[in-house]
């Protein structure tokens, strides 16, 4: 990996330097489908629930914008109605909100927080307030932060990144992000200029409809050496 020198980081936070909540909503699938009056598939829910929710953070925007933990919550209601399955979507949702505010932390992240000698804007699509109890359980701090709360759009809208930009007083090509979305993440800041270190912890290949990161590492590591 080629040394860069950018002014300074954009971050993305959960998927990044925390863990996803992957499991909770494999478990609401499969309660959803143990429920369900049509008998339908987990994956089947699944499917339907992630189509919803990322439309609905599309659509999400200016005097329009709804935080992330509402459209959870819609998006679930929509699904549990159109599945016939009588729950509590509140209650289904509940360990996931616990989970956002208290995420597992990636081995690696605090070491390579601790050792970026430049400035870093965490750049993040969840709510602030989970977002700053998740900081405070793991006592990380940021030069900047920058949610989708603070911008009333998400990831991979431009405006988050261009609030990131204005923050710090850079120009695209004088920053890095670094994420694990491709969507949210690569395509979004690849956007508007910006060069972007993907995070494939998963070793995902991809796909020919996939952007091309300009960078890519199996976990947060590669930052370091990227940046030096």
């Amino acid at each position: 990996m080629k040394d860069f020198s950018p002014c300074a980081i954009l971050l993305d936070f959960y998927g990044t330097v925390v863990e996803e909540d992957e499991t909770y909503g494999d478990r609401i699938f499969e309660e959803v489908s143990r429920v369900s009056r049509l008998g339908v598939e987990a994956s089947d829910i699944a499917s339907l629930w992630n189509y919803l929710f990322f439309e609905m953070c599309d659509q999400s925007l200016g005097a329009s914008f709804r935080l992330q933990k509402e459209l959870t919550l819609i998006s679930l209601q929509q699904v549990l109605n159109h599945f016939e399955a009588d729950l509590d979507s509140e209650a289904l949702c509940q360990p996931e909100f616990e989970y956002w505010a208290h995420p597992d932390i990636f081995p690696e992240s605090k070491e390579v927080l601790e050792r970026c000698r430049i400035p870093i804007c965490l750049v993040s699509n969840i709510d602030n307030a989970e977002l700053q109890l998740a900081l405070n359980y793991h006592n990380l701090s940021f030069h900047q932060v920058v949610t989708s709360e603070d911008c009333r759009a998400y990831k991979p809208r431009r405006e988050v990144f261009q609030r990131a930009l204005s923050v710090l007083d850079l120009s695209p090509e004088e920053v890095l992000h670094v994420g694990d979305s491709l969507s949210s993440d690569v395509e979004g800041a690849q956007s508007l200029g910006i060069p972007v270190l993907w995070i494939n912890r998963k070793q995902r290949e991809l796909s020919s409809v996939d952007k091309a990161p300009d960078y890519v590492s199996a976990d947060l590591t590669g930052l370091l050496d990227l940046v030096g």
